[in-house]
């Protein structure tokens, strides 16, 4: 055992003296993918120069990248990477060093040839000699690789995630990535723009919060995207690197809080968990304070540390609300559970490509976008769900208070509604009638029989004069035992017609109470419009006047202003 643990510390001893040498790239082959197996890596622990780092390099202290794109965390060290390209042409070639993200606040390449500092480039916030000369988010570096080895040494500093992906393009390669990016982002931002659009104006319409905050939710997104895709400085602010590097801390928290500002709304927590909607809010005042503090202090760690934190919390609370809120039979928050889990597998999909775990492509790489897209557009229907749901209600609410709930007809509100429209029309107040109907005796029914007894009478007394009247005819429940119905282009023949029908209809209804059989009828006052009788108040006056000189002539009968008497008596 002893001489295997001085065999492996000799072995480790000697690895750390000849390190493994990072495969060569030669210009002659294509390189789509991140070259990140390429490169050697050392970090700085003082500040460097490239003549310095090159010394470093030639002795053998870099040590070989094992992920396809570095990964260096938030306040990593400095990082010096290394790669050697091989041409075989005669020719000088040229090549693209592409490095894919743009929130790097300074990346420096150098090249060398024959040990000497043959070109170099400084890109990046912190570099007073960038200029950007290409409206692209990354780092792109062109040179002409002379023929034999070409060594470069690349320099990257920045507190942000020290994410690297590093390609070499050729020009038809590199158009193809920004042709395929600019059609791809152009799709992206411009659906989330139209989706911003459209519900702020549906807030603007319809005063609904739902709308104001899921559109503050949106352009904080749109925002936070164009500040760590590098458009924002492309676009917005391209002289202000300051904001360049506080911009995505400071959006991710303006971001994470409206989402729960949102969220906290959408899903009304505020009556369903109120201790826990005030917590959320009480965040949403604490993390941006803390930002703000951060900012005044110039400590750009420690606002990315609460920056990401809430992220985080946001990124898990989201799904728990979700959970929670479906626990308590809110049925909107299905589209936002399912919302909150794509977003988060987006997140996961691209943090595992990141970190090497799956194959880097433009697809993972960027599936953290594709999964908050997913989110908004789900956040988009659940939001139209609701509206529709609550539009649902308020009709069907609306129809209801329109509707007795015994017998499902419509109430007297809803005559009015439906009938003083109607009457407004000149060949309707010409050619009118009203039927006025009331059930004989219906109080003693109710006292011998019982209130349930009387209920059930209502209601097939009911059914049978829907079932009687024509398409057009508006039937209502009037109050108590009493119905009325408008009967438009009708006059009175007609009318004492179809009195005389419902009257003997009536008296025909079976009914019976403990083994006895009831008889109920009806009696009916009728009245038809002329010139002396225009106007839909004076008519339902004279029907109920002609409905009670019915009553006082012996029940079971119809009165027009002369009673007469129906073809069947009960």
């Amino acid at each position: 055992m002893k001489w295997i643990c001085i065999l492996a510390v000799s072995l480790l001893f000697w690895l750390n003296l000849n390190p493994a040498h990072a495969e060569v790239l030669h210009l002659s082959e294509n390189h789509p993918a991140p070259i990140g197996y390429s490169l050697s890596k050392f970090v700085e622990q003082e500040r460097l120069n490239a003549s310095q780092a090159y010394e470093i390099y030639k002795k053998g202290h870099f040590t070989p990248v094992s992920q396809s794109i570095s990964n260096y965390g938030i306040n990593a060290k400095p990082i010096w990477l290394s790669l050697t390209i091989e041409s075989d042409a005669l020719e000088p070639v040229n090549r693209i060093l592409h490095v894919d993200n743009y929130w790097l606040d300074e990346v420096s390449v150098f090249w060398f040839n024959e040990d000497k500092i043959a070109h170099f480039e400084h890109q990046g916030d912190l570099s007073l000699f960038y200029q950007q000369t290409t409206m692209q988010p990354s780092f792109n570096f062109n040179y002409q690789y002379p023929p034999g080895k070409t060594n470069v040494l690349i320099r990257v500093q920045t507190p942000d995630p020290m994410v690297i992906p590093i390609y070499l393009f050729n020009q038809a390669e590199m158009a193809q990535k920004s042709a395929f990016n600019n059609y791809s982002y152009g799709f992206f931002y411009g659906a989330i723009t139209a989706l911003l659009i459209y519900n702020f104006i549906l807030f603007i319409g319809l005063r609904l919060k739902s709308y104001l905050f899921y559109s503050l939710y949106l352009i904080n997104f749109l925002l936070l995207h164009f500040a760590y895709s590098g458009h924002g400085s492309l676009w917005f602010w391209p002289n202000s690197p300051f904001w360049q590097q506080w911009s995505i801390p400071l959006l991710m928290v303006t971001f994470s809080t409206s989402g729960i500002l949102f969220a906290c709304h959408f899903l009304r927590l505020k009556y369903q968990l109120p201790t826990l909607n005030r917590i959320l809010k009480s965040l949403c005042i604490i993390f941006p304070a803390l930002m703000l503090m951060a900012v005044l202090l110039q400590d750009r760690i420690l606002g990315l540390i609460f920056a990401f934190d809430l992220m985080l919390l946001f990124s898990g609370l989201m799904i728990v609300l979700g959970v929670l809120s479906l626990n308590f039979g809110n049925i909107s928050a299905r589209f936002f559970l399912i919302a909150s889990i794509s977003s988060m597998l987006g997140v996961a999909i691209t943090c595992l490509a990141v970190w090497g775990y799956i194959p880097f492509n433009n697809f993972t790489y960027r599936a953290a976008e594709v999964g908050v897209f997913i989110d908004v557009l789900l956040l988009a229907l659940a939001l139209t769900e609701r509206f529709r749901r609550v539009e649902n209600e308020k009709t069907i609410a609306e129809k209801m208070a329109n509707m007795d709930p015994l017998t499902r007809l419509n109430n007297r509100r809803a005559f009015y509604q439906l009938v003083e429209p109607l009457f407004t029309e000149e060949k309707i107040q010409k050619s009118a009638s009203i039927l006025m109907i009331d059930i004989d005796r219906f109080k003693g029914i109710n006292d011998t029989y019982g209130h349930n007894f009387g209920d059930t009478v209502l209601v097939k007394v009911a059914a049978l004069i829907r079932d009687t009247l024509r398409k057009d005819d508006v039937l209502a429940r009037w109050g108590g035992e009493e119905f009325i119905i408008f009967l438009p282009h009708t006059q009175d023949q007609e009318a004492n017609t179809l009195a005389a029908r419902l009257c003997e209809s009536i008296a025909k209804l079976p009914f019976s109470q403990m083994q006895h059989k009831v008889n109920v009828t009806a009696s009916i006052g009728i009245v038809t419009s002329c010139s002396a009788i225009n106007q839909l108040s004076m008519l339902i006056d004279v029907a109920d006047k002609h409905l009670y000189q019915a009553k006082r002539s012996g029940r079971n009968q119809i009165c027009d202003g002369r009673v007469s008497e129906p073809s069947m008596t009960g």
